[in-house]
């Protein structure tokens, strides 16, 4: 039987809070309980430190509190403190699945098929000695494309898989891969459901839309200069240029930009998987005396045509921003 205080995105709040107490509509006690709400604002706060293995023994307490963190953010707005908590939660996930002994019952209550078939085949020469490789797991290519669909990560790409009479063969350490980007799109999936509307739900928005605030002193996506908008988002249509790289990562680096912010543009951008970006951000964030190239210098190898030097607009935007606050 699947853990779902490992897995709590597996379960939908409502049914499960009615499911527990016993009448329609019982979430919304749960949303009005100090217990559940503290530690759902607990839970968005471990997000800068990463969400410990822990478990609590209580499976309505990882459940609630899991939940209502999560729509707290939808409810607040707060995009980039959502995303990067459900990329917490993934990295999570993704421990507990490597740890997995019912890896078929995790996918079976996501909705993937996966059946325990192994094939080998022919891959490497060792001294001479043919070494095969084994796949113990067989997904069927629609399951495969359905969780696969949005993820950068070069392993999770068809044509970097064995696919044979309709089946795609992985291996554990792929299986886990593809299994926690099915639980990334049931989490997203599955934020469409109701929020609650209770008094202490509400605190928890606002306390979420302050905690964004406090955040947002040290950086503010949106005031990130346009050439750098411009750079991100050309990520989406084609690879970026070492030039173009290099102007981006030292900028990041320049203004501070938090390491979890930057590992999560990594992935986004195409420029690293999951496992490489944090290893790259953290090395960012120790990296100094790099500074992008200067505005004659990008207007000259086409990069963009800003007038300002980047750090100095980006910094100028963070005053200008707090002295309206202030006023």
């Amino acid at each position: 039987m699947v853990d779902l205080k490992k897995y709590p995105h597996l379960v939908d709040p409502w049914s499960y809070a009615s499911l527990k107490l016993g009448f329609d509509r019982a979430f919304e006690v749960i949303a009005n309980d100090e217990h559940f709400i503290g530690l759902a604002l607990r839970r968005i706060k471990l997000v800068d430190e990463g969400l410990p293995d822990e478990i609590s023994a209580s499976t309505e307490d990882e459940v609630f509190s899991f939940w209502l963190s999560l729509l707290s953010l939808k409810a607040a707005g707060s995009v980039y403190l959502l995303n990067r908590v459900v990329d917490a939660e993934v990295d999570r996930i993704s421990r507990f699945l490597e740890d997995e002994d019912d890896l078929v019952g995790v996918a079976r209550a996501l909705g993937v098929r996966v059946e325990v078939r192994s094939i080998s085949f022919p891959w490497v020469v060792v001294n001479g000695r043919v070494v095969r490789r084994v796949l113990d797991f067989a997904v069927p290519v629609q399951d495969f494309l359905r969780c696969a669909a949005g993820s950068k990560l070069e392993e999770l790409r068809l044509v970097n898989n064995f696919v044979k009479g309709g089946y795609v063969f992985l291996d554990r350490r792929r299986l886990v891969k593809l299994l926690a980007e099915a639980s990334r799109r049931v989490m997203v999936e599955k934020l469409k459901v109701e929020a609650p509307q209770t008094p202490l739900f509400e605190r928890l928005v606002e306390e979420v839309r302050a905690l964004e605030v406090r955040e947002a002193t040290g950086f503010d996506e949106e005031l990130l200069p346009e050439c750098v908008k411009q750079i991100i988002a050309r990520s989406t249509a084609r690879r970026l240029s070492d030039e173009e790289v290099y102007v981006l990562l030292t900028f990041l680096s320049s203004i501070g930009a938090p390491r979890e912010y930057v590992s999560r543009l990594l992935v986004e951008t195409g420029l690293a998987d999951r496992d490489r970006a944090g290893v790259i951000a953290e090395s960012l964030s120790k990296v100094r005396g790099y500074t992008p190239f200067k505005c004659e210098e990008l207007e000259a190898r086409g990069i963009c045509d800003c007038t300002e030097d980047l750090v100095k607009e980006y910094t100028s935007r963070v005053r200008r921003r707090r002295a309206r606050r202030r006023s």
